[in-house]
């Protein structure tokens, strides 16, 4: 039995282990000024820090149902018996509901899995998934791995302002003035598919040593770390650099979030994501 994996853009996968894994990838969308764009390859996150900034309106949306039923169709002609479809957390976006809604429209088992996260907090399950599959695991083992990768996982957040979590609907806008008010840093996480606020610090730089100080509690067991950034490489390469040499992690990737995400956090942003092995 062959099982086929797929997921959503917002898992921000490096490209090259997509192709070498075979892992299928459905987009969301990016919809600036009324025009929607493909988030794998119609618009970058950088082209959406420049909108936000400029007060235009950035919204985003979940991919149609058509296109996760040729995902699951396409792997299936390739030889996959089944397929195990995982997507960022449901009370996030409507992703995994039009995922649920394909799965059912299909012939052969799809397992359809909400992470209850997004980016690499899901990637780095669905690469473990992807390796397990490669290497001929049981449909169930598969599923198995990605449930109890997803759940140890956490994700921690840097914003630069809470303004565009409030647009977006993604924190209340008491707490988006709370913070202005005080000019205070937001650091939030993510709570049973959630963002919340984590706390609040007085400084950048306070927040980001405070952001190194979570993450190496979080990665005590051996562990993957990631980090995402939006416009904020020179800062997220110093974090990444703090938390090798705190953690012994090696291999820390440092990479641009999507669209999806930027929409939602603004420039600025740092995310850092642990996720333990299992």
């Amino acid at each position: 039995m062959s099982v086929g994996i797929v997921t959503d853009s917002t898992a921000y996968l490096p490209k090259a282990l997509v192709a070498q894994l075979a892992i299928e990838v459905v987009p969301l969308q990016v919809i600036s000024n009324g025009t929607a764009f493909n988030e794998v390859d119609g618009i970058t996150v950088e082209q959406v820090a420049t909108a936000l900034r400029a007060g235009k309106s950035v919204t985003t949306s979940r991919p149609n149902p058509d296109l996760f039923v040729a995902a699951y169709e396409n792997l299936h002609a390739n030889g996959a018996d089944s397929i195990v479809s995982v997507h960022l957390s449901s009370e996030l976006s409507g992703t995994y509901e039009s995922a649920v809604l394909a799965s059912r429209r299909v012939d052969f088992p799809v397992d359809v899995i909400d992470s209850r996260g997004i980016a690499m907090m899901m990637g780095f399950a669905v690469l473990a998934g992807a390796r397990l599959a490669a290497n001929g695991a049981a449909h169930a083992d598969v599923v198995s791995l990605i449930n109890r990768k997803c759940s140890g996982a956490s994700i921690t957040f840097y914003v630069d302002t809470l303004e565009f979590l409030e647009r977006g609907g993604r924190i209340n806008a008491i707490q988006a003035r709370m913070g202005k008010a005080m000019d205070l840093k937001p650091l939030l996480h993510m709570i049973n598919g959630k963002v919340e606020q984590r706390e609040l610090v007085r400084t950048s730089e306070k927040a980001l040593a405070q952001m190194v100080e979570i993450v190496c509690a979080a990665a005590r067991i051996k562990s993957e770390i990631a980090v995402h950034h939006v416009e904020a490489q020179a800062a997220a390469e110093a974090i990444a650099t703090q938390l090798m040499m705190r953690t012994g992690v090696t291999n820390i990737e440092v990479s641009p979030a999507g669209a999806v995400v930027g929409t939602h956090v603004g420039p600025g942003s740092i995310a850092v994501v642990v996720s333990p092995q299992v």
